[in-house]
């Protein structure tokens, strides 16, 4: 292996470079094979960064024009300016990978309800339309059914960014999708009666997307078209009783209920609303399994989330798998320290499997949402593993006027009753992980989301592997922890680790909070400790030196405590505000908040990042910085324990320290 010199005027791998904060295209394998090299070391096998799709960056529009110190005016460009998208996101899963992670851990990629911008709202079939990259429709492969001229007649009018960050504009992105996807259909019917040949090959494609996704994909869409008429998502609310339970009403056999589904759907309004709604869901579709594609080569996962819950949408078009009147929660984290109220259905436990234990009614749609979260993505994140085996339910109708509900109207589902023949426990053994290994994901890679108060029945479950009056030694599980409240060092078994999620403030927000100040994990001398191991005289008087320091500056002190995650775990995952010192919150758990899940990359995600990696400003994540501590700190404590002489431990990593300090230099630098 070359090694690489920390002189700045020196070389590498025998080639001239000239410093600066960015990396130039020629240094990028090397820098990328120096991370992965530490990861190796570290025996860390799954680096995963989270960000959901929403929180992807937009293209750099460099045709923008100022119009005022506030905002900018220019035409539409490739891809929806108004929300990210996970789809061909080239350079950013390039940015991603080169800095040591091989996987992206994405929120739920559903459609998302009326006025709802949650993704654990959103179906857990249709898929979310406002991702489109709208470049790829001008292609061959999309029948060029849009065209410059199109995307040109489109103006974008927004704020200018003066931040490291951008805020999501969910209503202004279903405008532009709107307009953008009519035009695309309309182009395409309009090629299609032309007999344009491309139309035709990709007619067959969407006839063949309604074949095999019709059990769920036209009552998907007559939906749609019943939520425009009473004006929302939330069918409980519509002032139609028949609109309410059409759906129930029908498998009954009513002929009001069946004339009224098929006068809706029939008339030419809604049937082409339908017909467009059914090919924009083709077409994401398609744009996936391209993606998925591409991803393959560039050897970069997507981790999907298997969200705990459903839409409305797939509530109302499948209302004999759930039950009445009961909703999932969690115990705590509510109004007035009373639990969760998610407003989520409740499979019904009764018609997950039938008496010769095929699958039911509710166990069929359960093992459908499974396959189609698993379709686009190469592993898989279980939300609240809890709600697969021993729910939190309460009774909606028992919610008060302020928004709490008594103890005797929630609980765990095994103390209620309701799952009279234990039917939810074996959803794990019988469904769920018999459905991944079909998928060919590894069960014990999956993220499971194990957080809050757990009952016995799922702890029986889900870490003692305990199926009927049997254990399964192969599933007995572990979940994942925060690193933020303890000492990793003596952390074990957590399949995944982490210091914030999704639902959490930054991590740089903890240090103007009082209770790390006394708190083990956060403990300078601990840190200190482990991360630079006093195993002689030398070793001794650094460990006291980082002490010192770590003690005197919070944000050194921050950095240790995420060289320290890089240590006590077989598996990691970082959020994209930590990694890029956002100093915003995604997503205010348990809160309704107005910017909840809207923040999201700046265009110039990489430019913000080396310069917050320059000026000390924003406490983005230095990774060869974090990953060399982590590399001294496993060869310290070889040492310190006498698993290995000094001379062998660190001869061992020399290169590989050599070439991570290098790198951290360079990404202080300033740009030339």
């Amino acid at each position: 292996m070359n090694t690489i010199s920390l002189n700045h005027n020196h070389s590498i791998s025998n080639k001239n470079v000239s410093f600066q904060r960015r990396l130039r295209n020629d240094e990028k394998p090397e820098f990328e094979k120096t991370m992965n090299d530490a990861f190796d070391y570290l025996e860390i096998k799954n680096r995963a960064l989270i960000i959901h799709g929403s929180s992807f960056p937009s293209d750099i529009d460099s045709n923008a024009k100022s119009i005022s110190n506030d905002y900018t005016i220019s035409k539409l460009n490739k891809k929806n300016p108004f929300i990210g998208s996970p789809f061909m996101a080239d350079d950013f899963t390039d940015f991603v990978k080169m800095n040591g992670f091989n996987s992206i851990q994405l929120g739920p990629n559903g459609k998302l309800n009326k006025r709802d911008n949650s993704p654990y709202h959103a179906s857990v079939f249709a898929q979310n339309e406002l991702f489109l990259d709208y470049n790829a429709l001008k292609t061959d492969k999309y029948a060029n059914i849009l065209s410059d001229k199109d995307l040109n007649e489109i103006k974008i009018f927004k704020s200018k960014i003066n931040n490291n960050y951008e805020m999501a504009d969910f209503t202004e992105a279903q405008s532009i999708s709107k307009m953008v996807t009519k035009r695309a259909f309309k182009n395409f019917k309009k090629k299609l009666a032309q007999g344009d040949p491309k139309a035709e090959k990709l007619n067959q494609e969407f006839i063949d997307f309604k074949k095999e996704n019709n059990y769920w994909l036209e009552k998907d869409s007559v939906f749609r078209v019943f939520s425009d008429i009473h004006g929302t998502d939330n069918f409980e609310t519509w002032d139609n009783e028949l609109d309410k339970n059409l759906i129930s009403k029908m498998n009954q056999g009513d002929p009001a209920a069946i004339e009224r589904y098929n006068i809706v759907k029939s008339r030419p309004i809604s049937k082409q609303r339908i017909e467009e709604y059914e090919f924009v869901q083709f077409l994401v579709e398609k744009q996936e399994k391209d993606d998925k594609a591409k991803r393959k080569e560039k050897e970069i996962n997507y981790i999907g989330d298997l969200l705990v819950g459903f839409s409305f949408a797939d509530e109302w078009a499948n209302p004999d798998a759930f039950l009445k009147d009961w909703r999932v929660g969690a115990p705590d984290g509510g109004k007035n320290g009373g639990p969760q109220l998610w407003d989520i259905a409740v499979l019904n436990p009764n018609t997950l499997f039938n008496k010769d234990g095929s699958l039911g009614t509710s166990g069929q749609l359960l093992k459908h949402k499974i396959e189609r979260t698993i379709d686009g993505v190469e592993n898989v994140r279980v939300d609240n593993v809890m709600g697969l085996v021993d729910p939190y339910v309460y009774k909606s109708s028992a919610i008060k006027e302020d928004g709490t509900i008594d103890s005797k109207d929630r609980n765990f589902l095994a103390y209620t009753g309701l799952d009279i023949n234990k039917n939810y426990p074996k959803i794990m053994h019988d469904i769920l992980l018999p459905t991944l290994r079909e998928h060919n994901i590894v069960p014990h890679d999956v993220v499971w989301e194990n957080l809050g108060n757990q009952s016995d029945t799922f702890k029986a479950v889900f870490y003692d592997g305990k199926y009927g009056n049997k254990v399964f030694d192969d599933e007995k599980f572990s979940g994942v922890t925060y690193s933020k409240g303890i000492k990793m060092e003596s952390n074990g078994g957590y399949t995944y680790s982490f210091m914030s999620t999704h639902d959490n403030e930054p991590s740089a927000d903890l240090l103007n909070q009082d209770w790390i100040y006394s708190n083990e994990g956060w403990n300078p001398l601990y840190l200190a400790g482990y991360l630079i191991p006093p195993y002689n005289k030398e070793q001794t008087e650094k460990s006291a030196q980082f002490c010192r320091h770590i003690e005197q500056d919070k944000n050194a002190r921050l950095n240790a405590k995420y060289a320290e995650l890089f240590r006590g775990t077989p598996n990691v995952q970082i959020s994209f505000a930590d990694f890029f010192g956002i100093d915003k919150t995604y997503n205010v758990g348990g809160q309704d908040k107005p910017d909840n899940w809207k923040l999201r990359l700046n265009p110039n995600y990489e430019e913000t990042y080396h310069k917050s990696l320059e000026t000390g400003k924003e406490p983005a994540m230095n990774m060869p910085e974090l990953l060399s501590l982590a590399v001294n700190s496993k060869a310290g404590l070889a040492i310190l324990r006498g698993e290995k002489q000094e001379y062998e431990a660190t001869s061992e990593i020399a290169d590989l320290q050599a070439r991570l300090k290098h790198w951290s230099t360079v990404l202080k630098e300033p740009e030339n």
